[in-house]
């Protein structure tokens, strides 16, 4: 068996991935604020001139986490709205369990958003590319939904845009709520949202609960 040489940007985009992970870990641990460049490049292995030559800055490296993270999210979903069943009935209890799953609900993740976005409040350079990151996660929300009507033959009944911002604004105020008070944002409380969205969406299905 022969193995190709590694090119240059295959190189490149394994060393980024490798910050990714790094970060993920140090941000983790330490928080937006308390986490600095020189310890994320000593996890990953690498020197801090490897941080820099592929992120610009902490912010950039943090923003890049965050959109890793959703792009992750966002291929879960995509693979079940685009495989099996497309009848709601049984796409329901697959979304509702990932949405249970840390991979949307880690609560040291949320507490890094929510420490990014106090910063960037009184950081316009950061505040602008907060913006963006979020406009993107809209855009890729917003892709799922259209792509379900044109799936199932049904027009929406609201505006899409406004059904992705409405379903991120939900998740999200979700993932403070938790972080305030554990116990009142329960497994129950998540199949209710995502149930309402349903409806709002004007998608028929089965109530399944478990």
């Amino acid at each position: 068996m022969t193995f190709e040489p590694l090119t240059a940007e295959r190189r490149r985009a394994m060393t980024r991935q490798h910050l990714l992970d790094a970060a993920a870990i140090v941000f983790a641990r330490n928080g937006f604020h308390g986490s600095t460049l020189d310890e994320v490049a000593a996890t990953a292995g690498f020197t801090k001139g490897a941080v820099y030559s592929n992120f610009k800055s902490k912010d950039d490296l943090f923003l890049e986490l965050l959109d890793d993270r959703v792009d992750r999210q966002f291929a879960v979903v995509t693979e079940i709205l685009e495989t099996g069943s497309h009848e709601a009935a049984e796409q329901f209890p697959r979304i509702r369990e990932i949405l249970r799953s840390d991979m949307f609900w880690g609560d040291e993740f949320v507490t890094l958003w929510l420490e990014f976005v106090l910063y960037a409040r009184r950081n316009p350079e950061a505040q602008e590319k907060l913006a963006a990151s979020a406009q993107r996660s809209r855009v890729q929300v917003q892709a799922l939904i259209e792509h379900e009507y044109a799936t199932i033959g049904v027009s929406p009944r609201y505006p899409v845009r406004d059904l992705a911002e409405i379903s991120l604004a939900l998740f999200g105020g979700l993932g403070i709520d938790r972080l305030v008070n554990p116990s009142a944002v329960t497994d129950e409380t998540l199949d209710t949202t995502l149930s309402f969205l349903y409806d709002a969406m004007g998608v028929e299905r089965e109530g399944e609960r478990s």
